[in-house]
C-alpha cells in the first residue's frame, strides 16, 4: 500500500514512454505531463517541473491533497503493465513501446527546498 505524499516527504513515480517521434512523461504521484525528444532531457525536465509544483505547494501552505493528484488511470495501466514486464522479462507479447518505455521514482524530501 501506498503511502500519501505530504509536505514532509513522498515520491514521485514517473513513467517515460515514446510517443508521436518522441517521448511523453507521466509523474503519477502529481499528474504532472510532458513531451521531449529525448528521454535525458525529459527525465530533467520533470523533475524540475515536480520539484517546482512541489515547492509551490509548501511555500504557499496549500492543502495535502494537491500532493496526491494522481494522472488518469490509463497512465497507471501503462505502469502496471511496466512493472508486469519488469517482473516477467521472458514474454513475448510485450508492445515494442513498452520496452522503450522506463520508470524512475525519486524522493521529494531530498529534492526540494521546502524539505531543507
Amino acid at each position: 500500500m501506498n503511502k500519501n505524499n505530504t509536505k514532509k516527504q513522498g515520491i514521485a513515480r514517473t513513467m517515460i514512454f515514446p510517443c508521436k517521434g518522441g517521448y511523453m512523461a507521466v509523474c503519477l504521484d502529481f499528474d504532472i505531463i510532458e513531451e521531449g525528444d529525448t528521454r535525458e532531457e525529459l527525465e530533467e525536465s520533470m523533475k524540475e517541473a515536480v520539484i517546482g509544483y512541489i515547492e509551490n505547494v509548501c511555500k504557499n501552505n496549500l492543502d495535502d491533497k494537491l500532493l496526491n493528484r494522481h494522472a488518469d488511470k490509463k497512465y497507471w495501466k501503462i505502469y502496471d503493465s511496466y512493472l508486469d514486464m519488469m517482473k516477467n522479462s521472458t514474454k513475448k507479447s510485450i508492445s515494442a513501446n513498452l520496452k522503450r518505455s522506463s520508470l524512475f521514482t525519486f524522493p521529494i524530501s531530498n529534492n526540494c527546498e521546502c524539505f531543507a
